[in-house]
């Protein structure tokens, strides 16, 4: 072979080693890209999708918070309901022979408590006078004075010693627990 055919085969050579090492470059780069790519799409996705987690975290705890809120207002409003429905009964009652046995049993109760018929019985304008009439029949020498109460009386010892607040308001406060406790036994589901 002559000097020139020995060129050209070399050159020849080397362009099918450039060809083939390019195409492997080539190959290599494409792919280092790519991976790349998704590796950075991958990682924006995996972000995306923990934000979409912790939305929707978010989300449904605001909903159960809200939820409980909304169950909290809505015994209150039943609670609410009720107590003004005992007041609006004791309203119908007022006078009656049941309502009076009441009223004597309490100021009996608070006359026992505080060991002397000399008192002061608060109560309302509505029931004055027959808080009058049960004082004078207990034999209590003290006087009844008008209170802004629902119902029942406040008896007090003349000197301020001693107070037992059978009103209404004050009767149905203690029992405020208990009536939670019935509201949320008859509304609740089973």
């Amino acid at each position: 072979m002559s000097l020139f055919e020995d060129l050209i085969n070399s050159k020849i050579r080397e362009l099918e080693e450039l060809k083939s090492n390019l195409l492997i470059d080539i190959e290599t780069r494409i792919r280092k890209e790519a991976t790349a790519v998704l590796n950075k799409y991958s990682t924006q996705i995996t972000n995306i999708e923990s934000e979409v987690a912790l939305e929707r975290e978010r989300i449904l705890y605001s909903a159960i918070i809200e939820a409980r809120r909304k169950i909290v207002e809505t015994y209150e409003q039943i609670l609410n309901d009720f107590i003004e429905t005992i007041y609006n009964e004791v309203d119908k009652l007022r006078g009656s022979e049941r309502y009076v046995k009441f009223l004597r049993f309490l100021i009996e109760s608070a006359i026992n408590y505080t060991q002397t018929k000399d008192v002061i019985i608060y109560a309302s304008p509505k029931d004055r006078g027959v808080v009058e009439t049960l004082a004078k029949n207990l034999g209590i020498t003290g006087f009844v004075i008008e209170k802004d109460l629902k119902g029942g009386v406040i008896v007090m010892t003349r000197d301020g010693s001693i107070t037992v607040d059978y009103s209404l308001e004050t009767l149905l406060s203690n029992k405020l627990e208990e009536l939670k406790h019935l509201i949320y036994l008859e509304t609740h589901e089973r």
